[in-house]
């Protein structure tokens, strides 16, 4: 963590605290044999968790370790224990106790997190972990004001952050950062531990009431220090009381977020704690999901095309976009035209940056092997100008632009500056030269024959009208039946799935956009 690595000054002193933080773990664990002996008696493990105080307390201070030093300190103390989260032991109960001392200390260094065989562990307040809170508290977050969490992502993030990314993720990542405010307001105190638990027929309980105020409060301060709207306290739920907290609370939040360093560390843990629970990423880019978003855009009447192409990839993100769903649901013109407009406002809007430009470029490429189905204006240069600005040098990557474009001349000029060539490459050449009418059909079948791609050979068999002579390891001969009407649609769907069947079409209109029954059979969602 290089936020973490900047702020550590001392790792002699860091490396004397590991090793005397790991004998104390280990000695203490060898009191007890297992982990009932720990836990079945409240006097014992109240005991424990004292004498875990009393070192963290007495190690941690009289050595004056920064709360970045203890992030690091702490991450190395759990790689060297080498413990077995999955199992109970002693050793890693006094490891958390250790950790709740630690996160209690002023200023507070949580959220803390290891990593477990590559994945991140956050460590939590012991209010969310031993009342199990922590679904109930992102159900409520999740319900705060929409409008709201929006407007905190659009001035919280880079915006090529999240147009690479989308705002969906981004949304996810803005919940566990809420979440971690929460959990950190309550080690600090902003939010009051005695507010928070009471006391009911001689057991703790939560005050519910004081967990939802806690978390719209949270969201109020960190909605007013980003966006810079004042939020008043409101509402008759809220009590005069309440209103002092909500004070304190605010003023939590904006100290947080005035410390860059610290307010950048919240996010890169919230990140990586939504990818470890959540991992909203595999809804966002799930088939079906995106297939529910292009058809809500459809039927959306408010915007025009423009638009609502605009708001599927900021939604989305361009990283995360279905290439086989945009083709089919938006033709290339207006595709080609947004994506045009995009680099423009990039560039306008100071967010052309390195990261944009590579995965601008990955997703052009993935776009690159679907066809170009236009409604008739082709807009075959619109794009010219930022590919030859920030494309230039990839030979191939230009070649295939030509080839989407259905410039098959400028293709075939390209091809003396392409150094790798492959049989993808040897197929579109011979493609370009059948359009451009510079050999015969029965020319372009000949060499056909000799191709070695799959798709090659499909259209061998499509172009001599053999297509139920397709060998069956081709996986085109699926739609090869579709396209002989040998079987359903839903036969097809039935084995290769809706995506599965519609990528296979798409991938042979990509070398062959002039086949009226494969667009057919792609189902468009536009009139071409």
């Amino acid at each position: 963590m290089e936020i973490v690595e900047k702020h550590t000054k001392n790792l002699e002193k860091i490396e004397e605290t590991v090793r005397e933080s790991i004998r104390f773990i280990k000695n203490e664990a060898l009191k007890f044999p297992d982990v009932e002996k720990l836990i079945s008696d409240s006097n014992t493990f109240f005991e424990e968790r004292k004498t875990v105080t009393r070192f963290v307390n007495h190690h941690f201070k009289q050595k004056k370790l920064n709360k970045w030093e203890i992030r690091k300190a702490v991450a190395d103390i759990f790689d060297k224990l080498d413990l077995e989260i999955e199992e109970d032991s002693p050793e890693k109960i006094i490891f958390m106790l250790f950790t709740d001392a630690l996160s209690e200390l002023i200023p507070s260094p949580a959220p803390l997190i290891f990593f477990y065989q590559g994945n991140p562990l956050v460590k939590k307040h012991g209010i969310i972990v031993d009342f199990n809170l922590l679904p109930e508290l992102l159900t409520k977050i999740e319900e705060l004001d929409d409008y709201k969490k929006h407007q905190i992502v659009l001035d919280l993030f880079p915006e090529d952050e999240t147009i690479i990314e989308g705002v969906s993720l981004k949304l996810a990542q803005l919940n566990f950062l809420i979440l971690n405010l929460l959990d950190k307001a309550l080690y600090e105190e902003a939010v009051p531990f005695e507010k928070i638990t009471v006391e009911k027929n001689g057991k703790l309980t939560i005050d519910k009431n004081m967990l939802i105020f806690s978390v719209v409060s949270i969201f109020a301060a960190l909605y007013e220090g980003i966006t810079g709207e004042k939020q008043q306290f409101k509402g008759s739920f809220y009590t005069a009381e309440l209103s002092k907290y909500f004070v304190k609370i605010k003023s939590f939040v904006k100290k947080v977020i005035s410390d860059k360093d610290e307010f950048d560390y919240l996010l890169y843990v919230s990140k990586l704690e939504e990818a470890s629970i959540e991992n909203r990423i595999v809804t966002v880019r799930d088939y079906e999901t995106q297939k529910n978003v292009f058809e809500e855009s459809l039927r959306r009447n408010d915007v025009d095309t423009y638009e609502k192409i605009e708001s599927i990839f900021w939604l989305l993100g361009i990283r995360n976009i279905n290439p086989v769903l945009l083709v089919r649901y938006y033709n290339g013109d207006d595709i080609i035209y947004y994506l045009f407009e995009l680099f423009r406002q990039a560039q306008d809007g100071g967010f052309l940056s390195e990261r944009f430009i590579k995965e601008a470029k990955n997703f052009l490429k993935k776009l690159f092997r679907y066809p170009y189905i236009s409604k008739g204006f082709l807009n075959q240069k619109t794009l010219d100008k930022p590919v030859k600005l920030l494309y230039s040098e990839d030979a191939l990557f230009n070649a295939e632009y030509f080839y989407f474009t259905q410039r098959y001349d400028r293709y075939l000029d390209m091809q003396e500056l392409i150094k790798e060539k492959n049989e993808d490459i040897s197929l579109k050449n011979l493609l370009a030269q059948y359009y451009l009418k510079k050999i015969s059909k029965d020319e372009l079948t000949g060499w056909l024959a000799l191709s070695k791609t799959k798709e090659g050979e499909f259209l061998y068999y499509l172009l001599t009208e053999n297509l139920n002579n397709l060998p069956q390891d081709n996986p085109y001969r699926y739609i090869a039946d579709l396209y002989t009407v040998k079987a359903s649609q839903q036969d097809i769907f039935n084995i290769l799935g809706e995506e599965g069947t519609y990528t296979l079409i798409l991938r042979i209109l990509g070398y062959y956009p002039f086949d009226s029954t494969l667009k057919n059979l792609a189902n468009l969602r536009f009139e071409v």
